[in-house]
C-alpha cells in the first residue's frame, strides 16, 4: 500500500465553537462520500481523518469541506473516512458566509486554504491516474502475451493456414482466442467474449481461456470441453459472470470439422458457393447455469474452404446512428475478400468497421481469427 501524506496545514483561528453543532463519529464512518451534497464545514477537534481517493491524512485542529460548500455543484469532491473516532463541529454555508462578514481576515485564510488543497489534491488525482493508467498497460502485456501472436505459428505445416487479432475497448479486456494442437492432426480452434469490460472481464477471461485449453488437451470433443468448463466455473461465481465461447477442432489430414457453440455468434463458413454462417446449436452462455447441454455439429473442409471466427464487437459496432455493422455486412465484406491473404483478410474487414462507424469510440472489444484450410479433405463421411 502507498504511503499515507499526513497534510501540515495549521490554522491559527478561533472557530467559535459555542456557535457550531458538535458532531461525533466511529472510527470507520464516512463523514461523507464523493459525490455528496455539500452543505456544511467541519472543524476537526479529535481525531483524524482520510480522504482515500487522493491518500491523505487531516488531523485535529483543521478544517474540512470548505471546497465543497464553495463549489458550483455543491457536491464533496472526495471522500472522507474516521481513522479515529472523530469529534467535529459544523457550520452550514451560510453561516460561514455570515462569520466571513465579521471576519474577512478568515475568509482570505479559508480561501487561500482552498486554493492549495485544491491544488494539491488535483496533484495527487493526477498521479493515482498515471499510476492507474501504467498499472493498465502492464495488465494489458499481460493479457495480450496470453495469446497467440506468432504468425505463421506452425510453419512446417502445410495443410492450413491461421491469423487471429484482438482489439480491447479498453486496455484490457474480455475477448479472447487460442488455437493449439490436441492431437498430431487435431488443431483446436477457441473464440470467447466474457460478459462486461475492463480488469474483472480480464481475469475472467484469463481462467476461462485455461480451462477450456486445459480440457480440450485431454482429447474431449467440443460439446464436451464447453459442458465441462461450464460446470468449472459456475461454482463461487457471485457475480454472476459469464463467457460466450465457439470452439472448432479441425482434422488438418481429412477436413473433418466438429463444432459448439456455447451461446456465442456462429462462425462465417466461406467456400466456393458463397459465405454462410455454420448451422450450429447456439447452446448457452458458460458459467451461468450448471449442467446445460451443448451440442456439436461436424462439417467436412475442401481446399481452401475458410472458417471466419469473431466476437461481437464485429457485428454490433456502431455508427452514429446506432446502425450495427450487423452479420449481412459481414457477409458482404467476407465474400470478395475469401482468396486474399489472412493477413489481408482480416485488414479489410477492420477497415470496413472503421469506415462503417465514422470515427465513433469502439464500444466492445473485436477479436477475429480466420483458418483456412489447404488440404486435400481425404476424409469420407
Amino acid at each position: 500500500m502507498a504511503p499515507v501524506e499526513t497534510s501540515s496545514e495549521g490554522n491559527d483561528y478561533k472557530w467559535p465553537l459555542a456557535l457550531m453543532r458538535r458532531e461525533t463519529f466511529l472510527k470507520g464512518d464516512f463523514l461523507f462520500r464523493a459525490g455528496d451534497k455539500a452543505d456544511k464545514l467541519f472543524f476537526i477537534s479529535k481525531g483524524l481523518l482520510r480522504l482515500p481517493e487522493i491518500n491523505k491524512v487531516i488531523q485535529a485542529g483543521q478544517v474540512i469541506g470548505e471546497i465543497g460548500i464553495f463549489s458550483p455543484g455543491k457536491e464533496r469532491t472526495a471522500s472522507a473516512i474516521c481513522e479515529e473516532n472523530l469529534e467535529t463541529y459544523t457550520m452550514d454555508r451560510d453561516e460561514v458566509l455570515q462569520l466571513f462578514s465579521r471576519d474577512p481576515l478568515l475568509a482570505i485564510s479559508l480561501m487561500q486554504l482552498s486554493n492549495k488543497r485544491f491544488i494539491e489534491n488535483l496533484k495527487a488525482e493526477t498521479a493515482a491516474s498515471e499510476r492507474i493508467k501504467s498499472e493498465l498497460r502492464i495488465a494489458h502485456s499481460i493479457q495480450t502475451s496470453m495469446l497467440p501472436s506468432n504468425f505463421p505459428p506452425f510453419p512446417e505445416r502445410t495443410e492450413f493456414e491461421i491469423y487471429a487479432t484482438m482489439e480491447p475497448a479498453k486496455e484490457v479486456g474480455g475477448d479472447f482466442y487460442d488455437f493449439f494442437f490436441v492431437g498430431k492432426d487435431r488443431l483446436c480452434l477457441l473464440v470467447g467474449d466474457v460478459a462486461g469490460k475492463g480488469v474483472p472481464a480480464a481475469l475472467y477471461m484469463a481462467i476461462s481461456k485455461a480451462l477450456l485449453k486445459s480440457e480440450a488437451m485431454r482429447g474431449f470433443s467440443p460439446d464436451q470441453v464447453i459442458a465441462r468448463v461450464n460446470n468449472l466455473l459456475c461454482p463461487d461465481n457471485p457475480l454472476c459472470m459469464f463467457v460466450t465461447v465457439f470452439c472448432v477442432v479441425l482434422n488438418t489430414a481429412t477436413g473433418e470439422t466438429e463444432c459448439c457453440s456455447g451461446g456465442h455468434n456462429p462462425p462465417m463458413l466461406c467456400t466456393d458457393a458463397g459465405v454462410e454462417p455454420i448451422d450450429t446449436p447456439k447452446g448457452f452462455v458458460v458459467g451461468f447455469m450448471e449442467n446445460s447441454k451443448y451440442e456439436s455439429r461436424k462439417l467436412i473442409l475442401k481446399h481452401d474452404d475458410l472458417i471466419f471466427l469473431y466476437t461481437d464487437g464485429v457485428t454490433e459496432a456502431v455508427d452514429a446512428q446506432d446502425q450495427l455493422f450487423s452479420e449481412e455486412r459481414l457477409k458482404s465484406c467476407l465474400a470478395p475478400l475469401r482468396q486474399k491473404p489472412l493477413t489481408e483478410l482480416v485488414a479489410g474487414v477492420r477497415r470496413e468497421i472503421a469506415a462503417h462507424v465514422q470515427g465513433q469510440p469502439q464500444s466492445d472489444d473485436i477479436t477475429m481469427l480466420v483458418v483456412r484450410y489447404k488440404g486435400k479433405g481425404v476424409f469420407a463421411a
